[in-house]
């Protein structure tokens, strides 16, 4: 399966979460007895379908939409806009961008007891390649396969992707052939190269130039090393449709990452953790950090000595689930092989 190997790592964020609470392109069509009103009832239909999507986007139940009248839909936004609109006396055609408030959402999600998580991955590189009868493309001209993934790289999602320029570094670093014979070192540099998690080697067969023609998608999965999964396919019929090619995998990688960062709400586990600290400065940023990480229910100071602060960490999920939760914090969860203890590690990542 394509999706075999899971990149369990997640990367530093800036500490800026609005992407992820941010929905685009809501697509809303209402008629009504005026223009006002479609426009009113359009706008709290975008609301509630932006909200819907941005519960799948975190992975909870999209039941929880029903418990909520529109004016506690509206609550949760934090602002809109109107991508583009089109009005007549009674009907209202509108496309939507809703950003909905992080903290709100949170809460809301906490309270209904909810399984989410809002854990970002590494960047996945996408490396797009066309094989028509042995004509191997993947930097030397813009193919239409190249532009739909380009189309549909938006990163507001918990994985996103990179479509690599094709610079003179890429050339250098991957060749298509490389690419389809899927050649580990040669991978693993474009991974690096992009400091991301993993990579995706998407390979359209046959010409996408035809109308008529049949197409295929083989896509295969290669985790930061460069080590590779079996292989998944699509047969797309005449008239391809790649946007939905992409959207199958995008959906998959998706559900794959929060498979591995969503924590159970049940039971809490409890976890001893020495922090190197150099001054109380210190820990009061890392303390600050922890409090940010979804998935720690509680963290407990046992002692704060010179060089080191004792706690016990309050967690949902397993400690796979809490690494990766910690990383987009800039820290580092690691055991010591001998004695088996934990220590968590400030301005590391994995």
């Amino acid at each position: 399966m394509l999706f075999s190997i899971i990149c369990s790592t997640a990367y530093a964020q800036s500490g800026d979460d609005s992407s992820i609470y941010q929905i685009t392109d809501i697509a809303a069509d209402v008629t009504a007895d005026n223009a006002a009103h479609a426009r009113d009832q359009a706008i709290a239909q975008a609301q509630r379908t932006g909200f819907i999507q941005l519960l799948q986007r975190l992975g909870a139940d999209v039941n929880l939409a029903t418990k909520l009248d529109d004016n506690a839909v509206a609550d949760l936004v934090q602002a809109f806009e109107v991508q583009q609109e089109h009005t007549s006396s009674v009907r209202y055609i509108g496309t939507f961008t809703v950003q909905f408030k992080p903290n709100a959402i949170r809460d809301l999600l906490n309270k209904n007891g909810a399984n989410f998580t809002e854990t970002r991955s590494r960047p996945i590189v996408i490396l797009p390649v066309v094989n028509n009868n042995g004509h191997m493309v993947l930097w030397e001209e813009q193919t239409k396969w190249r532009t739909a993934w380009e189309d549909a790289s938006s990163n507001n999602g918990l994985v996103p992707i990179v479509i690599p320029t094709g610079d003179l570094d890429d050339i250098a670093l991957l060749s298509a052939q490389e690419a389809i014979a899927g050649k580990p070192d040669a991978i693993r540099a474009i991974i690096d190269k992009y400091q991301a998690g993993g990579a995706i080697i998407a390979l359209l067969q046959g010409n996408s130039d035809t109308a008529s023609a049949e197409l295929k998608v083989i896509a295969v999965r290669y985790d930061i090393n460069g080590k590779g999964s079996d292989p998944s396919q699509w047969t797309l019929q005449a008239p391809p449709d790649f946007a939905q090619a992409i959207k199958q995998i995008k959906d998959t990688l998706e559900t794959s990452w929060k498979q591995v960062t969503k924590a159970p709400k049940e039971p809490i586990e409890r976890l001893p953790v020495v922090v190197p600290i150099n001054t109380l400065a210190d820990w009061a940023a890392i303390k600050r950090k922890l409090g940010n990480v979804s998935g720690i229910n509680k963290t407990n100071v046992i002692t704060v000595t010179r060089g080191n602060a004792n706690i016990e960490i309050e967690f949902r999920g397993d400690i796979t689930q809490l690494q990766a939760s910690l990383a987009p914090q800039n820290l580092s969860l690691e055991q010591n092989n001998t004695t088996g203890a934990w220590t968590l590690i400030s301005g590391r990542s994995p």
